[in-house]
């Protein structure tokens, strides 16, 4: 009976000594928020780098076919377009949004309103279901583009190319730490040396062939 209570008091004092089950239930308690915040902070991250080529792509698009001289064509679109599609190609851009490119003109049509502007042609590429925010092909628009104060107004004599893209961003961690959402980017350049603002079709490309926004594409 000495010897049993000699053992037992033994063991129990080991018990009191012992340290690795207090470390794994520090740990227990601690991975979880340890856990959240790393993955939140690589989630953020991802997104920060998707709005950055967002923006740089909304750019890009605007710039390229607002540099295009004398002319503009169905052919010369579409391979704006290719060039927009291979810049988002990372982050998948054309499976999951829509890049919207218009050419605005100041409407010489009316007198009384200064502020008139008409979408002379405009042209999409990628899957997503949206369409412009600010109009479609010939409409005339009783102010210039854009909100709130940041707007463009085109010119008599000076059209702008106006871009706009919208992307449906999934977060790579799941929708249980962050909601999906859509993150939206414009941007407008002036038209360079080019004094035909009209969208021409040399190639004779048919319907399909070009890049209507009644179609839905992301080649």
């Amino acid at each position: 009976m000495r010897s049993f209570l000699k053992s037992a008091g033994a063991f129990i004092g080991g018990l009191l000594r012992e340290r690795r089950a207090a470390a794994y239930i520090e740990f227990a308690y601690t991975m979880p928020p340890v856990l959240v915040l790393f993955l939140g902070g690589g989630e953020l991250a991802n997104m920060a780098i998707v709005h950055t080529r967002l923006s740089q792509l909304a750019h890009m698009t605007a710039d390229n076919a607002a540099r295009v001289r004398n002319r503009i064509d169905e052919v010369d679109i579409n391979e704006i377009f290719i060039g927009t599609r291979l810049g988002g190609s990372s982050i998948n851009l054309m499976q999951n949004g829509r890049v919207i490119l218009s050419e605005v003109e100041d409407n010489d049509a009316t007198t009384n309103n200064t502020t008139d502007q008409k979408i002379i042609w405009q042209r999409c590429k990628g899957l997503k279901q949206v369409t412009s925010s600010y109009g479609t092909e010939g409409q005339v628009l009783t102010e210039a583009i854009g909100s709130g104060t940041r707007r463009i107004q085109a010119k008599p004599g000076d059209p702008v190319v106006f871009v706009e893209i919208q992307y449906d961003y999934t977060p790579v961690i799941g929708k249980y730490f962050f909601a999906a959402r859509t993150i939206s980017y414009s941007s407008a350049y002036l038209v360079r040396d080019r004094p035909d603002g009209t969208i021409q079709n040399g190639s004779n490309l048919s319907g399909s062939q070009k890049a209507t926004c009644g179609t839905y594409s992301a080649t």
